[in-house]
């Protein structure tokens, strides 16, 4: 016991006393969590801005404008007197698509033929395409569907009739587990995780290129060290994964318990695999250059940033060895979506699974870097 007490109180020393550690494990914490999220405090994009090309000129070109203004997607920012205008203001990123009312359009309305309205965005902001595209068709469509059922009853088709014919099924969208459809509420769960593991790799896993070789039984020193990580993150943990969600006004149907269950075992195989990280590359800035490039590798294997049944099945395989697949999967499940400890129990197992494994790694790794150890404790 008190081999481990020592390994304890070695790695917070080494947490603390280091600034190098303390400015990744401590401080870009406090950082991320007031920089991060702030982009993304609006929940969904807004007033995009679009070019109006209207080139009809008509009472209904300028509703059809009027009705596109309105939707909080996008915003007429600027009425163009053709295409060549509105190419050039794409171009020069002063909007991001253009509305383009074709000539005689009020007139192929009224005798009853189609005239085409052509939308223009720019694919390559992809949010700004779907804000685009989304705040345009809604207003065409029940444009659309108001002259119709206006032709229909001219013929002498009852109201109710001809409502039924121009739209015989009502889309009724429910958003679940996501009642804002918003960026932030989909993203900003699974980004907490994913800092919370990459600085916890970087400090964690400096510490153990810095570390001497310690005393006592490598069974003993790296229980030792999963105390003190214990320790720390259960006052850093319960700040990111529960107090920040509440402050950004991110949904929550789960309960704190659930989270600190998830949370405990994500910690742990977490500073397992730092130290098998540093066992492996010894060197402090070989170390910290090999977990910069694998930041963002973890991050599309994560499953949220890109589906888990897109992504190819080896690369899905090597997702699961990272701590953050797991937990990403379970929190989301039990914050947004309130399930219950049985129903995350196979992501648990998962979890505990990965610190057996990464714990006897990180032994044996202690073993065989220093052997003298092993055999100083057995002759004792």
């Amino acid at each position: 016991m008190s081999d481990i007490l020592i390994a304890l109180r070695a790695e917070l020393r080494g947490i603390f006393a280091d600034r190098q550690v303390r400015l990744i494990i401590l401080v870009a914490l406090v950082i991320y969590a007031l920089i991060y999220p702030y982009p993304y405090r609006a929940e969904l994009l807004r007033d995009v801005p679009v070019v109006l090309v209207d080139l009809d000129r008509s009472t209904i070109s300028a509703d059809l404008a009027r009705r596109v203004n309105a939707s909080e997607a996008v915003m007429l920012s600027h009425d163009a007197p053709d295409m060549i205008t509105a190419t050039r203001l794409v171009q020069e990123r002063r909007a991001y698509g253009a509305l383009v009312i074709p000539e005689g359009f009020e007139r192929a309305l009224l005798r009853g033929s189609q005239s085409p309205v052509a939308l223009y965005a720019d694919a390559s902001y992809f949010l700004m395409y779907q804000r685009v595209m989304q705040g345009a068709a809604v207003p065409l469509r029940q444009m659309g569907a108001e002259v119709e059922m206006g032709r229909l009853i001219a013929q002498g088709t009852a109201p109710d009739v001809a409502l039924a014919q121009v739209s015989p099924a009502v889309q009724v969208e429910v958003p679940l587990f996501n009642p804002a459809a918003g960026y932030a509420t989909y993203v900003l769960p699974a980004a907490f995780v994913l800092i919370l593991q990459q600085t916890m790799l970087m400090g964690l896993a400096l510490v153990a290129t810095r570390r001497g070789q310690g005393l006592g039984h490598p069974v003993w020193r790296v229980l030792g060290r999963m105390g003190a990580w214990v320790a720390l993150y259960a006052l850093l943990l319960p700040v990111y994964l529960i107090v920040l969600p509440a402050l950004y006004g991110l949904p929550n149907l789960g309960n704190v318990p659930a989270v600190l269950m998830l949370g405990l075992p994500f910690v742990l195989a977490t500073g397992l695999l730092a130290q098998c990280v540093a066992a492996l590359f010894k060197r402090g800035e070989v170390v910290q250059v090999v977990l910069l490039a694998v930041g963002l590798p973890f991050f599309f294997l994560s499953g949220f940033a890109w589906p888990v049944e897109a992504i190819p099945a080896h690369l899905n395989w090597i997702a699961q060895i990272i701590p953050s697949t797991a937990a990403i999967d379970g929190l989301v499940r039990v914050s947004q979506m309130g399930a219950t400890l049985p129903d995350i129990g196979h992501r648990l197992w998962h979890l505990w699974g990965l610190v057996g494994a990464f714990a006897t790694v990180a032994v044996s790794l202690e073993v065989m870097a220093h052997p003298s150890t092993v055999a100083g404790h057995q002759t004792r």
